[in-house]
């Protein structure tokens, strides 16, 4: 696989059809040099079925003028049936070969886009958050299923107009001259004229499918939106809004897309008008000819057969170097994401991280999400967490408290300062060995649409059964699983649609206990809990973090209280730290938060 980066292609020119300039011709050889090349016995396979096709095309107007021949000359003796059976016979070898070519192009094509498709996925999947967080998923969707089948497009119009309509224009070009060479002459002398209007059309076809790529990966954004906010729409109100709002990309779609049909539709009609001119100067000339005793009847009617099954090729001709353009303009988008490289990635030599206490220290930590701009989410932060020991952080929205916990895996990296984990720096450590050591349980819940069981067994996917049990019982979650109605087998649906908030939250600590990391990161994971459940939950959590390193971000006393240190935030800085009485004797910013933000809350979700 190349690595060499794609230059986005610059503004081009007006240029005739099969022209391409040196970005595009860069990105056609690289994708050649990908995906088909290593193919070669398939296209080898291909391309013989191809030939085989276009031999018997152009075989056809031979076996039509010997028939005509035949009958003309009024043999007797079966005649007719001999001129049947050649017809038939030779139909059915064209077709035969047209089956078979189809299967192996299509099987080629639809090979290719598919694996593309993975590599796009994985290289998207193993990206960096932040990465992931730049665009939204509705984006990144199109990218990998419409600008795909825009390729897929491009390909299939590649195989069968560059490989075999090329090949059956020139089998029956050769068969037209065989039957008369000089009528040959007066076709190719009227079709090389339609050149000049199909490059025209051709590069305002590849401007257009820019756009409607663009314009189909902004609906798919919104329509992924629209979709995840159902609730909200329905409890605001807001279908007619969302229809509105939906609509007008719609239109915008179709609008882009009926450009490139009326664009694209000139073709046809305008190589059709050549066709009936080409039509009307061989039958002006095949007469003189057959008045004189040149040709035969028989090579008219073949040159005409040549001449009529020749014209559908020469269309699809006329329309390739449009679906290349599209095709060109969506590979570049999906080799945007597979050339992109991920910042957070291992150091040469970094080592597996070896935790003993499980100690983390934060050392003038500062991070910005963006870091050319100089807002920081996080200021001169330095904290210490004792292993096996429990860290509150607190504040407002917006102090920072996730960007902390999200250092912590390395989903960002810091942007000056350090965090170590006993000692061993996290950028000096493999990304695999540390987010193996860290189990994290967030308010924003992730299920999959799969069963309870295997949302649980991806904290660790080689668990039994009865370890998965085992998790579920210490999150408190076991009796409301057999309470469904497959128990562990129950499909929970789209994000866990089919449970409520508490019981999502349960899973997720289910999953967060099986994974057994020796470090913990809790940010809001008893929020969604009613109070008979945090207290069940609060139990289980007192018992599994017991040695184990715990950051806990929480809205909730009852949590925050138990903690060993807690740590105050406001703007990205720690304003207070220390233990729940003495930061309430300090009168601070921690006892205003505990009067109004730790103020006991009525249970809201169960």
């Amino acid at each position: 696989m190349s690595s060499e980066p794609v230059t986005p292609a610059p503004a081009r020119k007006k240029r005739s059809s099969l022209r391409l300039d040196d970005a595009s011709r860069t990105l056609l050889k690289r994708f050649m040099a990908d995906w088909v090349w290593p193919r070669w016995r398939e296209v080898v396979t291909t391309l013989a079925l191809t030939t085989c096709l276009a031999a018997a095309t152009g075989g056809y107007p031979t076996v039509i003028k010997m028939s005509f021949d035949k009958l003309m000359a009024g043999d007797k003796g079966g005649t007719l049936w001999w001129v049947l059976a050649a017809i038939i016979g030779i139909t059915a070898i064209r077709a035969t070969f047209l089956y078979f070519q189809a299967v192996a192009t299509n099987h080629f094509v639809l090979r290719i886009t598919t694996d593309m498709q993975k590599q796009a996925f994985a290289h998207l999947i193993a990206a960096d958050f932040a990465r992931l967080s730049r665009d939204t998923p509705g984006r990144l969707v199109s990218k990998l299923t419409n600008d795909v089948s825009f390729i897929q497009t491009a390909l299939t119009s590649g195989l069968n107009s560059a490989l075999r309509d090329s090949l059956s224009v020139l089998a029956l070009v050769i068969s037209m001259l065989y039957l008369d060479w000089m009528m040959t002459l007066v076709v190719l002398g009227v079709y090389p004229l339609a050149a000049i209007p199909v490059a025209m059309i051709s590069d305002r076809l590849r401007r257009v499918a820019k756009r409607t790529q663009t314009e189909l990966g902004d609906m798919t954004s919104m329509l992924t939106e629209n979709l995840s906010g159902a609730r909200l729409i329905k409890s605001f109100r807001l279908e007619d809004y969302a229809a509105a709002k939906l609509d007008g990309s719609f239109d915008q779609v179709f609008n882009l897309r009926m450009k490139a049909v009326k664009t694209r539709a000139r073709l046809d009609p305008m190589l059709e008008a050549l066709g009936g001119f080409a039509v009307a100067g061989v039958v002006a000339f095949a007469y003189l000819r057959i008045s004189h005793g040149i040709s035969t009847v028989g090579d008219f009617m073949g040159f005409i057969t040549a001449l009529l099954m020749a014209a559908q090729p020469i269309r699809a001709l006329g329309n390739l170097a449009g679906r290349v353009h599209e095709g060109l303009v969506a590979a570049e988008s999906v080799y945007g994401i597979i050339d992109e490289k991920a910042s957070i990635i291992d150091k040469p030599g970094a080592k597996p991280l070896v935790v003993s206490k499980g100690a983390i220290t934060f050392k003038n930590v500062g991070f910005a999400y963006e870091p050319a701009n100089k807002e920081r989410a996080v200021y001169d932060f330095s904290l210490d967490v004792p292993g096996g020991k429990t860290v509150a952080l607190v504040g407002r929205s917006g102090a920072g408290k996730s960007t902390i916990v999200n250092l912590v895996p390395r989903l960002f990296d810091v942007t000056e300062g350090s965090i170590s984990i006993d000692g061993q720096d996290l950028r000096d450590v493999t990304i695999t060995s540390l987010r193996d050591n860290v189990s994290i349980v967030s308010q924003d819940i992730t299920l999959f649409d799969d069963t309870i069981a295997a949302n649980i067994a991806l904290g660790r996917l080689s668990a039994s059964h009865d370890e998965i049990i085992a998790a579920a019982k210490a999150a408190a979650a076991h009796d409301f699983i057999m309470a469904q109605p497959q128990g562990y087998q129950t499909v929970i649906g789209d994000r866990g649609g089919r449970l409520s908030g508490g019981q999502r939250q349960r899973l997720a600590l289910a999953r967060a206990i099986l994974k057994d990391a020796p470090i913990l990161l809790l940010d809001e994971a008893t929020s969604a809990l009613d109070t008979e459940s945090e207290q069940l939950v609060q139990s289980a959590l007192e018992k599994f973090t017991k040695n184990r390193t715990t950051l806990v971000i929480a809205h909730r006393l009852s949590t925050v209280q138990r903690a060993d240190q807690i740590c105050v935030m406001d703007a990205g800085y720690v304003v207070e730290r220390g233990t729940h009485s003495e930061l309430l004797a300090n009168n601070g910013s921690y006892a205003r938060l505990a009067g109004t933000v730790y103020a006991p809350q009525p249970a809201h979700a169960n």
